[in-house]
C-alpha cells in the first residue's frame, strides 16, 4: 500500500506534514505517558557519542556496516575553494575531512547505559525513557520501513535479574493492550539481539534462552523488548549497591514504523487512525 499524503521520503530521509506530525506526537505521548505511570523518569542524552564510546559496547564488532559517523571539515588542509567545489557535487572526500572521533547512534539506549558508567544504581532500581534519533546506514530503503535516520522512544531498566524482567512483562502487556484498543494485528516472535556478539557463549545463551521480542505489523517490527542480562553494566561499570554489575532490559516503538503500520491498516486516512489511537489513548489512560 502506498501512502498518499503527508510523508515525503528522500534517500532514507523522511519529512512529515501535519497529520502524520500530530499521530507520531500522539503515539509518543501514549508511550511516555505508559512510562512514566510504571516509575520511569525521562533522560536526555547526547545526540553524538564518542566512538570508542561505543567501541566499549561492541557495536563496530557486531555490526559496523550500520554504522554512520561524523566529522568537521578540515578547512586548512583542503582550502576553501575545494571545499565549496565538493559541496556543490553533493559529498566532501577524505580529504576534507578531519578523523571521525563523533558517531550518530544507531539506539536511543546506548546514551542511557553510557550516561549510568562507573555509576551505582538503588537496590530499587532504576526505569528511564527517552527518545533518541536513530541512523543506520541500511543496505536500501523503503518508505517510512526503512530510514537512514528514525525516532525510537525507549524504556530502559537497570536493576536486578527479578526488576528487568518485571518491566519486560509489563512491557509486553502494555503492547498488547495497545495493539487490542487501536485493533492492530502484532505477531509476537522471537530474534536475536544485536546487542550480543554473534560467536561464543553470548549468542549460544540466546539461542537457548531468547533474549529479544520483536511485535511485527505484516513482518516489519515496530517494537521490541529485549533483556541484556549484565552485558551493559559489565561494560559501562554500572554496578547495584554491593551486588555486582546491574542487568538491564529495555523496550523501543519505532515511531515512524507505527506510522507506516497505521496508515496501512487504516488505508491511508490519517484521521481515522488519529481518532482510535486518541480513543485507545482514552482507554488506556
Amino acid at each position: 500500500m502506498s501512502i498518499k499524503t503527508g510523508v515525503r521520503v528522500s534517500e532514507g530521509l523522511v519529512a512529515l506534514e501535519d497529520e502524520p506530525t500530530r499521530l507520531a506526537e500522539t503515539l509518543d505521548r501514549i508511550f511516555t505517558r505508559w512510562a512514566k505511570g510504571s516509575g520511569a523518569v525521562s533522560l536526555t542524552v547526547p545526540p553524538l557519542l564518542p566512538v570508542a564510546d561505543l567501541a566499549l559496547l561492541d557495536v563496530y564488532r557486531n555490526f559496523p556496516q550500520l554504522a554512520l559517523v561524523s566529522s568537521a571539515l578540515n578547512v586548512s588542509v583542503a582550502g576553501i575553494e575545494q571545499v565549496g567545489q565538493e559541496a556543490v557535487a553533493g559529498e566532501f572526500g577524505p580529504g576534507s575531512l578531519h578523523a571521525a572521533g563523533l558517531a550518530l547512534p544507531s539506539s536511543a539506549c546506548y546514551g542511557v547505559y553510557l550516561h549510568y558508567r562507573n555509576r551505582q544504581v538503588p537496590l530499587g532500581g532504576e526505569l528511564v525513557t527517552l527518545v533518541g534519533q536513530c541512523f543506520r546506514n541500511e543496505d536500501h530503503f523503503d518508505g517510512l520501513r526503512r530510514l537512514k535516520a528514525f525516532r525510537m522512544r525507549e524504556v530502559v531498566a537497570l536493576g536486578t535479574p527479578d526488576q528487568v524482567t518485571d518491566h519486560l512483562g509489563r512491557s509486553a502487556r502494555f503492547l498488547d493492550a495497545l495493539a487490542g484498543k487501536i485493533g492492530l494485528p502484532l505477531e509476537r516472535r522471537a530474534a536475536s539481539d544485536p546487542f550480543y556478539d554473534q560467536s561464543g557463549e553470548r549468542a549460544a545463551f540466546q539461542q537457548i534462552v531468547p533474549v529479544k521480542h520483536e511485535y511485527l505489523y505484516r513482518g516489519m517490527a515496530i517494537a521490541s523488548v529485549n533483556t541484556h542480562n549484565t552485558f551493559f553494566g559489565e561494560r559501562c561499570s554500572i554496578s547495584l549497591s554491593s551486588h555486582g554489575p546491574v542487568s538491564t532490559s529495555c523496550v523501543g516503538f519505532g515511531i515512524e514504523r507505527w506510522l507506516h503500520a497505521l496508515a496501512d491498516h487504516f488505508g491511508g486516512d490519517w484521521d481515522q487512525a488519529q481518532g482510535t489511537v486518541e480513543k485507545a489513548e482514552t482507554s488506556l489512560a
